[in-house]
């Protein structure tokens, strides 16, 4: 393959679940691109890497035209304090390093609305951030990283992307997790039915991904969410109506469920060993509510509603459930 840097497209993050299906939509249209991730990839222009021991020449042999920053440690609970922020804030201040030695001038971040703290208000892009939690702050540190290197010299071109709760094809998160328990009757409301979680389904995720690394747009910071709130109740119903299910999942009181999965904190307070932890329960609790008007300023709808995403994706399965 030529990498011509005119074209040439680093995704970082490249074996994970976005950065995979990008790279693969990417080579799909043949467009030239590299891979960098700390797993090693089959592909042979894909680079093992780890972004915390980046050095400052590592894009000089094969410098790219735009840089899409994907690579995070994101999964929470899942990873000590320190952790997130040596993938998320230090990594990210050692890429910026490799791109200015290498002379790119483009960059395409994917943060996070956990910039936000949870709770009952909607945020937009504008509102001031928040942040709560190590993997939201370490999110909030690579902007301000991001927005440093961009600043330092003229022309550099800057895109952040703040997505809420991405599903589809290949998830291995909470939305499988959700769709796994209902299919089990083993998933209950906690507290209320009404929760809002901000999401966007993986295929729209990436067409606005693919349109940012071109576009000339207003503004530098995106939310990437469906334009109206999207709560757990609509999850469920969507499910239900891709899947040709009838569940009607119990609500459990917030209090009941906190005190229940307390003693799962103190055993695995990573929450790798168990599916009950108290910071999963919170996170059905409590509202991440995120706005998308900006969106429209560049021109770019959502290709697929909640249910034709869901109705997409056990497409995408066979007809049968995510694995």
């Amino acid at each position: 393959m030529r990498h011509d840097r005119t074209f040439t497209v680093m995704v970082t993050g490249s074996a994970g679940f976005i950065g995979g299906a990008l790279t693969a939509h990417l080579r799909g249209v043949g467009r030239p691109v590299i891979g960098l991730d700390r797993v090693a990839e089959p592909a042979a222009d894909s680079i093992r890497c780890d972004l915390t021991t980046l050095t400052e020449d590592a894009f000089l042999e094969r410098p790219p035209s735009a840089i899409v920053h994907l690579a995070a440690v994101s999964k929470e609970p899942g990873s000590p304090w320190r952790d997130y922020f040596a993938n998320n804030a230090e990594a990210t201040r050692r890429l910026c390093r490799a791109a200015e030695r290498a002379g790119v001038q483009n960059i395409i971040f994917t943060s996070s609305m956990m910039a936000f703290a949870a709770g009952p208000w909607r945020r937009a892009e504008n509102d001031f951030l928040d942040a709560d939690t190590a993997y939201g702050c370490s999110k909030l540190q690579a902007e301000e990283i991001l927005r440093a290197w961009q600043s330092a010299e003229p022309g550099r071109r800057l895109r952040i992307v703040r997505p809420g709760v991405v599903f589809g094809p290949g998830d291995q998160g909470n939305m499988r997790r959700l769709i796994h328990g209902l299919s089990r009757r083993r998933f209950a409301y906690i507290g209320r039915k009404d929760t809002v979680k901000s999401c966007i389904y993986l295929k729209d995720m990436l067409r606005l991904l693919v349109h940012l690394i071109d576009d000339d747009g207003p503004h530098d910071t995106y939310h990437a969410v469906y334009p109206q709130p999207t709560t757990i109740r609509d999850h469920v119903d969507a499910i239900n109506q891709a899947w040709g299910w009838n569940r009607h999942p119990p609500t459990v009181p917030y209090r009941l469920a906190l005190a229940a999965a307390t003693p799962f904190g103190l055993i695995d307070p990573a929450g790798t060993r168990f599916g009950v932890h108290p910071r999963r329960i919170q996170k059905l609790y409590r509202d991440t509510n995120i706005s998308s008007e900006r969106l429209a300023d560049i021109g770019f709808v959502a290709q697929y509603s909640l249910p034709e995403a869901f109705a997409d994706w056990r497409r995408e399965c066979g007809g049968g459930l995510p694995q």
